[in-house]
This record gives C-alpha cells, structure tokens and sequence, in this order.
C-alpha cells in the first residue's frame, strides 16, 4: 500500500485515481490545515460583525435578501442540505462517489470555503474508512453540483439511515454550521471528480489504439511511407511527430518496417492518417489533463473566503473552462475510434486486405468467417459519435432564483459521456486488434512481426484466439477488453 497522499496545493489525475479504485489513504498537509483554519476564522469574524454576506447571514438564491440571524445557522444550514437533495437517476458507482469525496477536499484545502477544519478532516476520515453515501446520477446544473453534493452531505450528517453506518465506522456525524452547507453544496467536486476519473483511462486508451492500428499495418501489409519521419517533418504540427515515433516504435525489428512487403501506394486513409488523428486526440488529452488538474485543487466557492478578510461574490463555480476541454477531448476521441472501426471493416473486405472476405482460411467456403465481427465496432461507434456530440452549450433559463441563476452548463453529463465513450473505444480497440490478429496468422507472419506489435498480437491471443474453419468468432472480446485496460 503506498503512503498516504498529503494534500495541498497539486492533485494529479493518477493520484485521484488511486484513492478512488484503489483505496489509497489520504491526509491534509500542514500548510493545507493552515489555511482551512485562516479561512475559518475570516468566517467566524464577518459573522461576529455581522456582515452582509450571500449565504451565511442571507438567504440563498431567491431568497437572498432575507437575513439569516446567529441563532438561525444550525438550522438554515441543516435545512439547506436536506432541500438540495433534488437528484433522481441510479446512483454512481463507489469510485465515482470517492473520487467527488477528493475533489471536495482539495477544494476545502485551498482555504476559501470558510468551513472549519473539523469539517474536512470528516471528510478525509470518511474516506479513508470507506463511507460512500448513495450518490444520483442527475441533478447537478453544471454551476455547481448542488443535488450530488446534497446527497454526499446526507451520509456525513448521518441523516437516515446514514447515522449507524457513521457508528460503524467510528465517525462522528457532521453538524454544519454557519457557512458550510452552503460551501458544500456550492461546488463542482462531483462533477470534476468524475471527469478525472475518466480522463485517467484515456491514456492507456490511446496506446492501445496506436497498437490496433500498427498490428492492422502488419495484417494489410501496409504502406509504412505514411509512417516516414519525413512525412512528420514536412508537417511539423505538435505531437504528429512523436505518433509516427510511437508507430515505428511498435514495428521496429519486423520485416514491414525494414521494408519491400507494402501490397498498396495509397492505404485507405484512416490507415494514412493515424499518426495525424492520434495526435489530435493527445494534445486534446494534455490540454484537457492540464485544465483539470489545476481545477482539482481551485475553490469554487461563492462567497470567496479571501485571506485579506473579505467575502467575495463571483462565479468561480463556472465549469466552462474545464467541460469545454471534455468536450474537445470527447470529438477527438470519437475520431479515433471512427477511424478505428473503418480499419476493421476494411480488414474483412477481401479488395482491401488482400485476404479471403470475412478473414476465412477458404476463400471457397461459405462461413461467414469474422465479418459479422465489424458489425459489433460499427454499433458501438454509432452510439460513440452520438456521445461525443457538444454538452456544455448552456441551455439558459431566467426562471431560476428571480432570474440571477441565468446559466445552465451541464459538464457533468460530459463526464459522464467520457467514461461511456471510453468503455465503447475500448471495445472498437479489441475488435480491431482481433481481426488484424487474424489477418497476422492468415498471412503466416507471427514472426516477422516488430517487437511491439508481437507483444501486441500475444497478448490478443492470449485473451481471443485464432478462428479456425467450423469455428465461430469469438462470441465475448470482454477479457481482451479488460486485459487492454489493465
């Protein structure tokens, strides 16, 4: 088990990922604690003077002109929890529910929310032990996740049935204060939790896909010129290069790289353009990781607690400069696995692959081979390109809360897309590997594959092997799935 994670002023998108599936521990830094406790003791003042403040002495949304007193906060901020439990759907799976937990934490570290120290070393505990509160999937409005975050409130207050799971786990239940429901609520840790947590699939997700794509130049016997590094060089756009290094690399040491095999001048051109389409989707990647990863460990609350002593109204809590990168990464993505699934349909085609139709040892025979195959990636892209479609183009309404809270961004169901489209993606990577692993074996050229795409190709049949003649394909390519994942 590694050490624990101090928490303070960096959250990487792997680290979030480790205490979210993999349980890793997690601590506030010292200088972390230091700030929560500045923080709080700004709070605790602006209230003793009894300052004009949106959420801790008003009222919210509509109802922020009414004054909240001194003796009303236990109250106002207990009530103001259970009526944000507006959500409704299934409820998120339990890494999804941690990995909001951290987000919500890093965001109480910077020192912003006002709340007390008491509060985020509950939620750090909570984690740490394992409590994950029954989270919806809807409700969050994209500025700020008020119903998730409502519901991840109720399990630390121990509301209903929460309060014996609490005992269980040695916590004492959370009994928010002047302030906190509001900074609780009044966050996008949902949201950003669940981004990072897709984003650290994409990744490894992208390396398999430049994977498929070289075992599919092996199988076609394609034509490497489009892998030239001169061909980079003569467009030396960032990260085109380093895709055609990355494709050499996986056909270094095999007989297509040292040249004389290519059956075809011009490959069709989703096989010319995997190193311009692959690097689209990594700068799309590091843009996107780049965004998040600062937002992890960014307040988003309203009012900003600032160290100087005032209460700041702002829209901190806007999450467009984040979900418009997922949503650039998500079109950049479908575009990969298009490319992906129109390889594998080009590998069953007889005039493409030089190969019997339907990759059949007998061209004679009528089996349908492995062609029933592509059908499988054709459907997942469909409904992967439906999923890429923009979500955070508001949708306004001037109804909500006399009309201030004018803007609807609905960033989580882009986060929600990325993890969807990411486990579709992942099934067009398996499918095209398992048909160029046919071709590979119909061509008789295991060895004389290079020394990634041998790799490559055992690993599939390790997980999905050969089809031979009265066999039918194999029926589930989950365990390659998974192994690809891994």
């Amino acid at each position: 088990m590694p050490a624990p994670l101090q928490l303070d002023d960096r959250l990487s998108i792997e680290e979030l990922a480790q205490v979210a599936r993999d349980r890793r521990s997690v601590e506030l830094s010292a200088a972390a604690r230091e700030r929560i406790a500045r923080g709080r003791e700004v709070t605790e003042r602006l209230l003793a003077h009894g300052e004009h403040v949106y959420g801790l002495t008003t009222g919210v949304g509509a109802l922020k002109r009414v004054r909240v007193g001194q003796a009303e906060q236990p109250g106002f901020n207990r009530l103001l929890l259970l009526s944000h439990r507006t959500g409704t759907g299934p409820p998120v799976a339990e890494e999804v529910v941690r990995a909001a937990m951290l987000a919500q934490l890093a965001g109480f570290a910077r020192g912003r929310s006002g709340v007390r120290l008491q509060l985020a070393e509950l939620l750090g505990a909570a984690l740490n032990a394992g409590l994950s509160p029954r989270v919806r999937t809807v409700g969050s409005l994209g500025q700020s996740d008020l119903g998730p975050l409502a519901d991840l409130a109720e399990g630390l207050t121990g509301e209903g049935d929460w309060g014996a799971e609490l005992e269980r786990l040695g916590l004492e239940p959370w009994r928010p204060i002047d302030k906190e429901g509001l900074a609780f609520v009044n966050s996008n840790a949902f949201t950003l939790g669940w981004t990072a947590l897709a984003l650290a699939d994409v990744p490894a997700l992208l390396d398999r896909f430049d994977e498929a794509a070289a075992l599919t130049f092996e199988g076609m016997l394609g034509n490497v010129e489009a892998l030239d590094p001169a061909v980079a060089d003569a467009r030396s756009v960032p990260g085109i290069p380093e895709a055609v290094d990355r494709m050499r690399a996986l056909l270094e040491g095999g007989a297509l790289l040292a040249g004389g095999l290519s059956r075809d001048l011009q490959d069709p051109l989703t096989m010319r353009v995997v190193p311009q389409t692959h690097s689209a989707a990594r700068i799309a990647l590091d843009h996107c990781r780049s965004i998040v990863e600062a937002e992890l460990v960014a307040s988003h609350d309203n009012p900003s607690i600032s160290p100087d002593g005032r209460a700041l109204s702002n829209g901190n809590f806007d999450s467009v400069p984040y979900g418009i990168t997922v949503d650039y990464l998500r079109l950049a993505l479908a575009h990969v696995a298009t490319a992906s699934c129109e390889r594998a349909n080009k590998l069953v085609h007889s005039g493409f692959s030089g190969l019997p139709t339907g990759l059949r040892d007998d061209e004679a025979t009528s089996e349908d081979g492995l062609a029933i195959v592509a059908y499988g990636a054709s459907a997942a892209t469909a409904e992967l390109r439906l999923l890429a479609q923009p979500a955070t183009l508001e949708m306004s309404t001037t109804s909500t809360a006399e009309g201030i809270e004018d803007r609807v961004i609905p960033t989580t169901v882009a986060a929600r897309r990325l993890a969807e489209m990411a486990g579709l993606a992942r099934y067009v990577a398996a499918t095209e590997l398992y048909l160029a692993a046919q071709a590979v074996d119909l061509r008789d050229r295991r060895d004389e594959l290079g020394h990634g795409t041998r790799r490559v190709y055992d690993l599939v049949r390790a997980h999905a092997p050969r089809r031979r003649p009265g066999e039918p394909p194999v029926a589930d390519l989950g365990p390659l799935e998974a192994a690809l994942r891994g």
